[in-house]
């Protein structure tokens, strides 16, 4: 046997070791480059009428098409928070854009970002945030309009860079009536291809062009981005994933739970390092479901980094990551709650070509105003046609009443204007996905069965925890809120003991179904004349949605009552208000109010909106800077 000398042994060990920047080369980069505000609608890579994107289609090449990403939210402060967080806003508080209050991190988790940092990742963002939660410090080395990677110290340090760009917000198309008049697009307003529920009319065709033409420039911004990482010689060392942060941005796209507000271009280009971590070929589509909460987990499997626990999500790509496996994967969820001033209350089930819908207020239109949507001319004019009784169709569905439930499939019908939920050929699928997404709600469990006013008194200091001690009776209520799915003479007696309940949010629950049936539930009238006086406000406005819409009371009396008296709680004015602007705007008969009238308890950027809206003028000029009282709207 030879022995070496121990000095001779340590010396070999030692240089062996790889040093941290060899170590580090050995791991991957991952940029993301985000498209604010689009759907797969605008590329024709993904869309036929869609506008051509060399760029991204060159990442295709040397990369994976994803045909079935999704945004779980159709507006950015909610989607970019469920991209930070990988979970569910509804399960953690962070389902409202924008919140009201800063939905701590559930326990023991933080944004994924800050596990890559803690396993030696430069981490930087350019630049929005726009978080539902509290952050905390350690998620970014750099968060600004000036972060890049090539701003770390050590060259060879892996990185994470996440850049957002507004070139195609809906912000864009906020243009004036003297551009629509003067201004060219690049894209011929002739040859667009507009949505089945769009009016044909100038306008709308010159929208969609000048639309087109922002995707256009993303992909020049793409083209951009991959030009810097070669030059760096960095492009077969970094994944590039570029996707689109929810859907939009043409009327019915951001700010609705349809494929064209959640249905978003994801491609991932591979480099040639690091093609082993994914179990493809290159320049293959992808047909498996992924969704928001999945990305996170995804870039930590690629960089090697252990997936928390407490996620909502899991790897689509990485060591050990299955194709079979993730093809396999035929479900995304989807929320909408509120948009600012506007309030919502739908879910979503896509399934296979199938998209399942929950509207559980479907009295409201998809079309009650929401200040910032109707800065964009055709929404303005596509409301004035529909005012003038120029509209039939699927064109006109917009401004009605909604079905409490739709099925759509989204292969054979695109722009999701044919509902089956009432098709016998398809009543067993309907069965499914209803069945599907009720078992969904219950398991997160789903905040939102509380209302906004109710989650910030009681759950926001740590929603999760919340959730889960009051996990039996959301799954009550999903039964409750789902009675109006049956016949009535079904639901009676459900919802009679509700209306008895000692516990508010079921009485809420009954007046929400019983305004979901309508005339059908009238003989439960004179219950809530009574309930229309309860000691919670908010059950106090339900109840007189509910006998407003049954004709048996002006609803603005008792709404402007719940306005005028609840002082220092800006949520459940919020939520008064919308009721009121649906009555004033949309309820046939109309409720015409006297804004004079409404002198709302407190003050705050959704309360503002509505009152600017109501008093006509949406968007007055600026108070003098330091005096406006609007809550954060900076961040569009």
């Amino acid at each position: 046997m030879i022995r070496f000398p121990r000095f001779l042994l340590l010396a070999a060990l030692i240089f062996s070791v790889p040093a941290f920047s060899t170590a580090a080369e050995k791991r991957p980069n991952v940029v993301w480059i985000v498209s604010e505000d689009n759907s797969v609608h605008y590329l024709k890579h993904f869309f036929l009428g869609g506008a051509e994107t060399p760029a991204i289609d060159k990442l295709a090449a040397h990369g994976l098409t994803f045909d079935h990403a999704f945004s779980n939210g159709a507006v950015c402060s909610v989607a970019r928070t469920t991209l930070a967080t990988a979970c569910y806003g509804p399960r953690i508080g962070t389902q409202f854009h924008r919140r009201y209050s800063m939905a701590p991190m559930p326990d023991g988790l933080r944004m994924f970002p800050a596990y890559l940092r803690d396993a030696g990742y430069y981490t930087t963002n350019n630049s929005k945030t726009d978080y539902n939660a509290t952050p905390g410090d350690e998620v970014w080395d750099d968060s600004s309009g000036q972060a890049s990677w090539r701003n770390r110290s050590d060259k060879a340090q892996p990185f994470f860079h996440m850049a957002s760009h507004a070139e195609s917000h809906e912000g864009r198309l906020h243009f004036s009536r003297e551009a629509f008049n003067n201004e060219k697009t690049q894209h011929d307003p002739a040859d667009v291809q507009l949505a089945d529920y769009f009016p044909d009319t100038p306008l709308f065709r010159y929208t969609h062009a000048r639309y087109l033409d922002c995707m256009s420039t993303i992909d020049d911004i793409v083209a951009d981005t991959v030009a810097k990482l070669e030059a760096d010689g960095l492009l077969e060392d970094t994944f590039i994933f570029y996707f689109g942060d929810h859907g939009g941005v043409l009327p019915r796209g951001k700010g609705y739970i349809y494929e064209s507000g959640l249905h978003v271009p994801l491609v991932v280009r591979v480099p040639e390092n690091f093609k082993h971590l994914v179990d493809r070929e290159l320049d293959s589509r992808v047909e498996g479901h992924v969704e928001f909460v999945d990305f996170g987990p995804t870039v930590l499997q690629l960089a090697g980094v252990d997936v928390p626990e407490q996620v909502d999500g899991k790897p689509f790509l990485g060591a050990g990551i299955s194709a079979t496996e993730v093809d396999a994967r035929d479900e995304s969820f989807g929320y909408a709650d509120r948009f600012d001033e506007k309030y919502e209350f739908i879910r979503s089930l896509r399934k296979g070509r199938f998209q399942y819908i929950r509207h559980y207020q479907p009295w409201l239109p998809d079309g009650l105003q929401n200040n910032y949507r109707y800065k964009t001319l055709a929404f303005t004019e596509w409301r004035e046609l529909f005012n003038a009784g120029e509209l039939i169709g699927p064109q006109a569905e917009f401004f009605k009443a909604k079905p409490i439930e739709l099925l759509f499939d989204c292969e054979a019908d695109p722009h999701q204007v044919k509902n089956l939920a009432d098709d016998p050929a398809h009543a067993k699928t309907l069965a499914t996905l209803r069945g599907r997404l009720t078992e969904k709600l219950k398991a997160l469990p789903d905040l939102s069965f509380y209302p906004e006013s109710m989650l910030m008194s009681d759950a926001m200091t740590n929603p999760v925890a919340f959730g889960q001690n009051q996990k039996a009776e959301i799954a009550e209520l999903v039964d409750l809120a789902n009675l109006a799915l049956g016949p009535f003479t079904q639901a009676k007696a459900g919802i009679a003991t509700a209306i008895d309940s000692i516990q508010p949010v079921k009485r809420y629950w009954a007046a929400m179904v019983c305004s979901a049936f309508g005339d059908e539930a009238a003989e439960f009238a004179p219950q809530f004349m009574s309930i229309v006086t309860d000691d919670k406000p908010i059950v106090r406005v339900r109840a007189a949605e509910f006998l407003g819409i049954l004709g048996k009371i002006d609803p603005q009396i008792a709404l402007t009552e719940v306005v005028n008296t609840t002082l220092d709680d800006p949520v459940v004015i919020t939520e008064a208000l919308n009721s009121i602007v649906y009555f004033q705007d949309c309820a046939t008969p109309a409720y015409p109010l006297d804004v004079t009238t409404l002198k709302p308890g407190s003050a705050g950027g959704d309360i503002d909106d509505r009152m600017n809206y109501l008093k006509g003028d949406p968007y007055p000029a600026k108070p003098a800077k330091g005096n406006n009282k609007s809550r954060n709207k900076a961040k569009k």
